[in-house]
């Protein structure tokens, strides 16, 4: 795996689409300071999830958007993209390629994506953990944070550590399942909670929930005692309904007779009472005429009162319009003679203002040709200008031009000096370092040969040193021996002597006769016998005469003798003493060799050292030497280069002289021509401003006549008005007058015919009166005969509002009946749900008031279960069904609960030894690194408290060579950094990230320890891919492919890319050709 592609667009000062390609090996940035090189870093940096705009140098993540230059618009979106190679699916991720994306708008909206796809922040960082890749992780070194690693706290330290031994996505696990342990403990919690709660409640809505089952019992068997009741009470109404219909059947009949006959009464009394209203009628009419004749009596003396009244009014008012008419007629006059003045006044303005207007015209023409001539020399003016701006700015560029190549000149005229001075330093330095050389190589052979002379030394005295050992060792073995025949003498004395006491005492006494398989090695005193077989078969000895008894067994020899076993443990003691002192003489023997071998060695490892310090500054002389002769060789071409250039230079500062002088005098014609049309324009200028001086004198002579003209106009409007106002109102005045006396006469004629109407009315009134009179006499007669029929229509009458009253109660029972039926159906249906229409009637006859007192019972035991929540039975299912499913939640939380702690054990356990092993690894590894980058002395890494190595901070002593031990703080820059460096390549070497990002990291190196720090540099990049960000010549050399940061236009970065190892083999190839 290895990183491929880097694809930057808008992001900070790379405003165009922007790739870098890599490959395997060592990647140089380069270019000036502020050319945009730390913005590559801060690039991937950021694509690998950074979230810190402070990490990215920003004061807020808007700001790695480009945000324009002088001559460049702000982009509204900033997007890096990532390649990686992964053939070898070092992602877990089943594609040859990995592509990550992040995206960032103006808007403050972002996006990830993963190979085209988009994802989550998260699912980033699972991919990256572990791995040694992140934002944050020990391959992404930034600029002037390499020391960092040193300078931080102990407890931050461990981060590097944890991404090298691989515990960081453990580390997350470990979070994670905290988390979800702390959410499982809390959600156990609350159900352990709610279970008591509900457990509580359960109880209660248990009893409430068997006290509605008794209810609903009794109820039920309320209901059918009560729909048994319902159904005799509908039994017993339909029978009291059928009776009250015959009933009103009978009184029906009754009625319509009584009806009859009161009906024939009445239409003899209308017959009568028709005749009467006839009479009434002829009676109202001659009242109702007498009064309309009495009323038109009032009405038309009212009249005749009130146009008697108008007529004087109207005399008074013509008397009034005979004055007004003489006043109008005055004014009319007056009006015409004004009249006359205006329009003659107004005839003279229309004729001046002709006149006027015709002189203005021909000013107006006489101004534009003026204005016509000043333009065209404004034009000639203008196209001078132009000609004569295009000259100076072809001459301000030849004079750039001039400048530049005077700077140039100037420049290299330097350089040149310069290079020869530098030159005449390379020769100098070149004879020093050659001597330097020599002498080096001098020593390098006298300390090598005494290197070689100490260790010999040191072989000889290993060898006597190895000869000591063996001879104590044989002293040793000698020593154990005789200790061992001492102890055995020892105890066999003991043993004899217990024996001895014992044997004194046994009063048997055998004689015995001993056969052994072999000799004794020397004289016996005693033998001991281990029984094995036993013949006590009694057998005669021929030759003695005498019974014996076999027995067979192992025989041991013994001394019997105490007194040479004392002698022979007084001579072991004698030997030991002497084997002793043997041994202390080889052991003081040993120990001075041991201590000459350890001085040896001691003197040899300095020696060694003085050797590797010689060998090394051998080498950094002869690479020294080899840079002063390239050097020597570059600034020998540089010097004929900077000829070239200035003769080049000598020759362009010519041709641009010769421009110069052309141009300057096209420019001086140019600015005659401009004169001469500048005279022309003030002498038109001077004419033009006469005649708009008269110009303006006419327009405004114009202006007041218009005004005038337009004052006469209106007044003559005026006057033309109210004229015809005056003329209008003396017509008026005179019409008055006629319509006056025309009215005088209509009134006048009006009271002579109510006079008329009058005296005709006074006869009518008088007729009328008589013809009443007749009528009210006719009338008195014929309603005298109808009272004695009325009486016995009232009589019948009396009867038949009896007969309807009584079929009124009735009816009215009827409808109680009916709402009595009505209520008890609407009573069993809210009650019970029961349609009393579709009920039958019970099979077997009931006893009603048996019936009413079981309901009344019933009624009772329901009233004595008091409140009754008939819900509680549902409540109860429902919340013991919730019960059973909070204790089965309690169950699974528990068990999650204890799943998740064992998880955490297990990552516990995994990754302690996962850090402890690599720990281990980093700590000797970086010993090493820290011997080799220093050239010796020694460095540390401890953890400050070893029984919690996975959250113990971590400790580091470094000791340069000629120094004490001491903490890293106290270290100087250059010692901080190299130290760092160690570090990281410790970390490399034990756990190798695919790829590395240094920025800067050698800033503070001086030349010899950037030497080894390109050697080694060198060595991981055959495992690792690195991108180095530099201003080192020396880490430029060492590179495969270098990129260059220019910065054309102020602001925005581009790239040149160049591959030294294409260039370095093909130099390689030509190098024989040449020799």
């Amino acid at each position: 795996m290895y990183f491929k592609k880097l694809e930057l667009i808008g992001f900070k000062s790379f405003c165009d689409k922007t790739t870098l390609n890599f490959e395997p090996g060592i990647t140089a940035v380069v270019g000036p300071n502020g050319c945009g090189k730390s913005n590559i870093f801060d690039s991937i940096r950021w694509v690998l999830g950074e979230q810190s705009a402070k990490s990215l140098r920003g004061s807020e993540m808007l700001d790695v958007i480009f945000n324009g230059t002088d001559t460049k618009e702000p982009l509204s979106m900033a997007e890096v993209s990532l390649t990686f190679d992964n053939t070898s699916r070092f992602f877990n991720v089943d594609h040859p390629e990995v592509l990550i994306t992040r995206r960032l708008f103006r808007s403050g909206e972002s996006e990830y994506l993963l190979n085209k796809a988009t994802v989550r922040l998260k699912d980033i960082l699972d991919i990256l953990l572990g791995t040694g890749i992140g934002a944050e992780s020990y391959s992404i070194i930034a600029q002037g944070k390499i020391d960092l690693v040193l300078s931080s706290r102990p407890e931050d330290r461990r981060i590097v550590f944890d991404e090298a031994s691989g515990i960081s996505k453990y580390k997350a696990q470990k979070r994670e399942t905290t988390r979800k342990l702390d959410e499982t403990e809390q959600n156990l919690l609350r159900v352990n909670d709610i279970v008591t709660e509900v457990k509580r409640q359960i109880g209660s809505l248990e009893r409430q929930a068997n006290k509605a089952r008794r209810y609903k019992e009794i109820f039920e068997e309320l209901k059918l005692k009560e729909i048994d009741q319902a159904v005799l009470d509908k039994k017993n109404l339909l029978q009291e309904k059928d009776e009250l219909i015959v009933k009103l059947g009978d009184l029906g009949k009754e009625e319509l007779a009584l009806v009859e006959l009161v009906a024939q009464q009445e239409e003899k009394i209308a017959n009568r009472q028709s005749e009467l209203k006839g009479l009434e009628e002829a009676m109202m009419e001659a009242r109702s005429q007498m009064l309309n004749l009495e009323n038109s009596l009032v009405r038309n003396n009212e009249h005749i009162n009130f146009n008697q009244q108008r007529i004087a009014e109207l005399a008074q008012n013509c008397d009034l319009l005979n004055g007004q008419i003489e006043q109008a007629r005055a004014k009319l006059i007056q009006d015409e003679l004004k009249l006359q003045q205006v329009q003659e006044e107004y005839s003279s303005l229309k004729e001046n203002i002709a006149s006027k207007q015709s002189v203005l015209d021909q000013k107006e023409a006489e101004i534009n040709k003026l204005g016509a001539a000043i333009k065209n020399s404004l034009e000639v003016i203008a196209e001078s200008k132009r000609l004569i701006l295009d000259l100076e700015g072809a001459i301000s560029n030849i004079h750039n031009e001039i400048g530049n190549f005077n700077s140039k000149h100037q420049v290299f005229l330097a350089r040149k000096k310069r290079l020869e001075i530098e030159k005449a330093k390379v020769y100098e330095e070149k004879a020093i370092t050659d001597e330097t050389l020599k002498k080096v190589i001098q020593d390098l052979v006298g300390i090598r040969a005494l290197v070689d002379e100490f260790r010999n030394k040191i072989s000889d005295v290993k060898t006597s040193l190895q000869q000591e050992a063996q001879n104590l060792e044989a002293i040793n073995k000698e020593i154990t021996d005789l200790g061992n025949q001492k102890i055995t003498l020892v105890s066999h004395k003991e043993f004899l002597e217990k024996l001895k006491s014992k044997y004194d005492d046994i009063g048997e006494t055998l004689n015995a006769v001993i056969y052994l398989d072999k000799a004794p090695s020397e004289s016996l005193t005693g033998l001991v016998v281990k029984i094995q077989n036993q013949d006590f078969s009694v057998s005669q000895d021929n030759a003695a005469g005498k019974a014996s008894f076999k027995i067979s067994g192992e025989a041991k020899p013994i001394e019997l003798d105490t007194q040479k076993i004392d002698e022979k443990i007084l001579r072991i003691e004698e030997s030991l003493g002497e084997l002793r002192n043997k041994m202390i003489l080889r052991q003081a023997c040993i120990t001075e060799l041991t201590k000459m071998s350890f001085d040896l060695e001691q003197e040899l490892r300095n020696h060694e050292i003085t050797l590797a310090n010689k060998e090394s500054n051998a080498q950094a002389t002869q690479e020294q030497f080899d840079r002063i002769k390239e050097e020597e060789d570059v600034i020998v071409m540089e010097l004929t280069d900077v000829a070239r250039e200035i003769a080049a230079i000598e020759q362009n500062l010519a041709t641009f002289g010769e421009q110069l002088l052309g141009f300057n005098n096209q420019e001086r014609l140019k600015r005659d021509l401009i004169g001469q049309e500048e005279d022309l324009i003030s002498l038109n200028s001077k004419a033009r401003e006469e005649v708009l001086v008269l110009i303006t004198q006419t327009k405004t002579e114009i202006e007041a006549l218009n005004k005038r003209f337009s004052s006469d106009e209106a007044t003559l409007k005026i006057l033309n008005e109210s004229y015809a106002q005056d003329k209008a109102s003396l017509d008026n005045i005179q019409r008055q007058i006629s319509e006056a006396l025309e009215r005088q006469d209509a009134l006048k004629l009006e009271i002579t015919q109510c006079q008329v109407a009058n005296k005709e009315a006074e006869v009518l009134i008088i007729q009328k009166q008589s013809v009443f009179s007749e009528v009210e006499s006719k009338y008195n007669e014929v309603s005298g005969g109808t009272s004695g029929l009325v009486k016995k229509i009232e009589a019948d009458r009396k009867i038949l509002d009896q007969i309807k009253n009584r079929l009124h109660e009735l009816a009215m029972q009827d409808k109680d009946l009916d709402y009595r039926y009505t209520t008890l159906k609407e009573r069993m249906l809210a009650a019970y749900k029961v349609e009393l229409d579709l009920e039958n009637a019970p099979e077997k006859e009931l006893d009603y008031s048996g019936l009413a007192g079981e309901i009344a019972e019933l009624k009772r035991k329901l009233d004595s279960c008091g409140t009754v929540n008939l819900v509680a039975i549902e409540e109860y299912d429902e919340l013991k069904k919730r019960y059973d499913f909070l204790i089965q939640q309690q169950t699974d939380l528990a068990g999650a609960k204890e799943a998740l702690h064992q998880a955490i054990l297990k990552i516990n356990r995994t990754t302690k030894q996962m850090f402890v092993e690599t720990f281990e690894k980093v700590k000797v590894e970086f010993k090493n690194y820290f011997r080799l980058l220093f050239n010796g002395g020694d460095a540390q890494l401890f953890l400050l408290d070893e029984n919690d190595p996975l959250e113990s901070g971590i400790e580091i002593i470094c000791r340069p060579p000629g120094k004490k031990l001491q903490n890293v703080l106290l270290l100087s820059g250059g010692e901080k950094t190299m130290s760092a460096i160690a570090l990281i390549f410790a970390i490399f070497k034990v756990k190798p990230s695919p790829f590395c990002i240094l920025d800067e990291i050698d800033a503070a190196l001086d030349e010899a320890n950037v030497d080894r720090f390109s050697r080694v540099l060198q060595e991981f990049a055959k495992d690792s891919q690195f991108i180095v960000i530099t201003h080192n010549k020396k880490t430029i050399v060492n590179a495969n492919i270098m990129y260059g940061i220019t910065m054309e236009q102020s602001g925005v970065s581009k790239i040149v890319s160049v591959k030294l190892s294409q260039n370095k083999e093909k130099e390689k190839l030509e190098a024989p050709a040449t020799v």
